[in-house]
């Protein structure tokens, strides 16, 4: 958890709890499993217990919400929060408690624009509280990560459900580190038309072993321009990281935007 992050998108991050399971090819060479590991213990895989953070660090997002109207007469705008950077709400090894008691957290602290970034979408409709079927808080919105072709026609078309049936205000892609070229076309669809994505965060290979993944510039490319016909936000977030070139974005990538209800 904290206060100020050098993630772009966001001004804080919160992680109720440490640990995950990977599921997919974004979680190659997981830099929050890496970080785990640095402190000598690991909460990573099925069936491994995850580590819950203290309770004043839990609760720390109360004091962010009492100190809402002094954020926004700063930046003019209120807090964005990512949850969870160090694990995954949606995650099936998590205790139902831990992630009931997030919930209500996050709920009750409206002042704070909450990111809910997963690679289980699906567990979604499973796993919120009840009263978020009818009227979610519009204060919160879904990220999905989302790295190839494949992982874009599972999940994509579930998240848009999700979006239109629950009411979720906005929803986007975390595309990063980016595996292969996407085709976004399908679910760009301008907002007079349907419900369509609301934003895309573009990333290239990242931690340690960056040189094992694919990569090409293109495909940030495409993404910009498909975001760009529709009106969708598109946020260009890192080429790479951990080497010399990772502040080296291409000028005509170097674009950062949010969708209207982060804004």
């Amino acid at each position: 958890m904290a206060a100020k992050t050098g993630i772009p998108w966001t001004d804080s991050t919160h992680n109720p709890w440490w640990g995950c399971s990977k599921v997919g090819p974004a979680c190659d060479h997981c830099y929050a499993e890496g970080v785990d590991r640095r402190t000598g213990e690991n909460h990573w895989g099925v069936g491994v217990p995850r580590r819950r953070i203290s309770e004043a660090a839990r609760n720390e997002p109360y004091r962010w919400q009492r100190n809402a109207d002094k954020f926004l007469a700063e930046h003019g705008r209120d807090r964005r929060v990512f949850t969870l950077s160090m694990g995954d709400l949606f995650d099936n090894e998590v205790d139902p408690q831990w992630r009931a008691d997030h919930m209500g957290v996050m709920e009750a602290t409206e002042r704070l624009k909450w990111q809910i970034c997963t690679k289980r979408i699906s567990n979604l409709p499973k796993m919120i509280f009840p009263s978020w079927e009818v009227r979610w808080p519009q204060h919160i919105g879904v990220l999905i990560t989302v790295v190839t072709q494949a992982e874009a026609d599972r999940d994509v078309p579930r998240l848009l459900d999700y979006k239109e049936r629950f009411g979720i205000p906005w929803v986007g892609i975390s595309y990063e580190p980016a595996q292969e070229t996407i085709n976004w076309q399908p679910w760009l669809r301008p907002r007079f038309v349907g419900t369509g994505l609301d934003w895309i965060i573009f990333g290239g290979k990242s931690g340690p072993r960056w040189n094992d993944r694919p990569f090409d510039i293109e495909w940030g490319r495409k993404t910009r321009d498909q975001c760009a016909a529709t009106g969708v936000a598109f946020f260009m977030k890192q080429v790479a990281a951990f080497r010399p070139t990772k502040d080296m974005i291409p000028a005509d990538l170097m674009i950062r935007q949010l969708p209207q209800a982060l804004s």
